[in-house]
């Protein structure tokens, strides 16, 4: 995953305000955040255009295809979780997964590789699932289950007691190789050498595959022009992550 001690030193070497101070790990650390941010939600709109394209018959395919190299980086963020549980017993509501971004798909719980698994048509709107419920001819049964996707997963009938639930997780980090919720984060070692700052071990990089360290470069810098009301370095992070 992109490191980010390496995006860090890049920043300032561009920004080239160490001897002003500026760029601190606690200002740098809050643009990480947001561009590893900007970037996730750039993926789906990215997707959508590759689709148009493979539509078109425009999509050289394989490993050169925009979607499937999309798709592929979108895949660092699928969760899958088995038998999920309600949030109460007897209860029919689930409680999104703390680190909920986009749902997949959704399924009664069981073998997940059984043959005979169950989908869960979605709703995402409150008057049609009481249209559906009020309805003979459309009540939801345990053969054809409906959610109801609000600020919480509401499943009908009552008698599903488990689903799996596939979706994409909101971006979180790495460190020392394990998937963790926390934001990347760029930690000084208490030691350092001379004048030099050295990254601590309990850094957390990102959760972006390694190749977009440049534009997480690109995007941290477009963020800190803006802020010191820097034309030129907006224009030209602008400039290089557009040529991407």
């Amino acid at each position: 995953m992109a490191s980010i001690d390496r995006v860090y030193r890049t920043v300032k070497n561009l920004a080239n305000k160490e001897q002003k101070g500026f760029i601190t790990p606690s200002v740098f650390n809050r643009f990480a955040v947001i561009a590893q941010q900007n970037i996730y939600n750039e993926l789906f709109t990215e997707l959508v255009e590759a689709k148009k394209l493979s539509r078109q018959n425009v999509d050289p395919g394989r490993d050169k295809s925009p979607r499937k190299r999309t798709l592929e980086d979108l895949s660092n963020f699928v969760v899958r979780l088995n038998n999920y549980t309600p949030s109460s017993s007897g209860s029919n509501v689930f409680l999104k997964p703390i680190n909920f971004s986009r749902l997949i798909s959704i399924s009664k719980g069981g073998d997940r590789y059984s043959i005979d698994k169950t989908n869960i048509e979605v709703v995402y709107d409150v008057e049609k699932m009481d249209r559906i419920l009020g309805s003979n001819l459309s009540t939801p049964t345990d053969s054809f289950p409906v959610a109801l996707i609000s600020d919480e997963i509401e499943v009908f009938p009552d008698t599903v007691q488990t689903i799996d639930i596939t979706y994409y997780r909101t971006p979180g980090g790495m460190q020392n190789g394990a998937l963790v919720d926390s934001p990347p984060q760029w930690v000084a070692e208490d030691l350092a050498i001379g004048n030099i700052e050295i990254a601590s071990p309990s850094s957390i990089d990102f959760m972006l595959p390694e190749h977009f360290s440049s534009e997480l470069v690109y995007e941290i810098c477009k963020m800190i022009g803006i802020s010191i009301n820097d034309g030129g370095m907006v224009q030209v992070s602008t400039q290089e992550e557009a040529r991407r």
